[in-house]
């Protein structure tokens, strides 16, 4: 009975904002202490020291194979989640045909082409 009433949505809701509202104040009260350093810990090393002369810039050469694999494990678990039976292949044949669709584009994107 009172497990009904703590898993009502307006109720869990409302307990999940009050934790996280706790955490956040906690967690403001423990680095309160960061707030006093001055512009020590807003550079972009997190020791404070001065950032390197050169600007490295960021390669995202297998930025292609992680979208990839997020988009193969979020269509495995629409697939799970679909009903075996006639209706769930109506359900799931265009689904996967997209996914497929969806990770020949990207596989073909990492590749140069000629003339881009």
């Amino acid at each position: 009975m009172v497990t009904d009433i703590l898993l009502a949505p307006p109720l869990a809701f409302a307990l999940f904002v009050l934790i996280s509202f706790t955490i956040d104040r906690v967690g403001n009260t423990i680095a309160s202490d960061r707030a006093d350093a001055g512009e020590a810990f807003r550079t972009a090393w997190a020791s404070g020291e001065e950032p390197p002369e050169s600007q490295g810039r960021p390669r995202y050469r297998l930025y292609h194979v992680g979208i990839g694999f997020t988009i193969i494990h979020v269509a495995v678990l629409l697939v799970a989640t679909i009903p075996i039976d006639a209706n769930g292949a109506i359900l799931g044949v265009p689904l996967l045909a997209v996914v497929g669709l969806a990770l020949f584009a990207i596989v073909d994107a990492g590749r140069p082409q000629p003339g881009r």
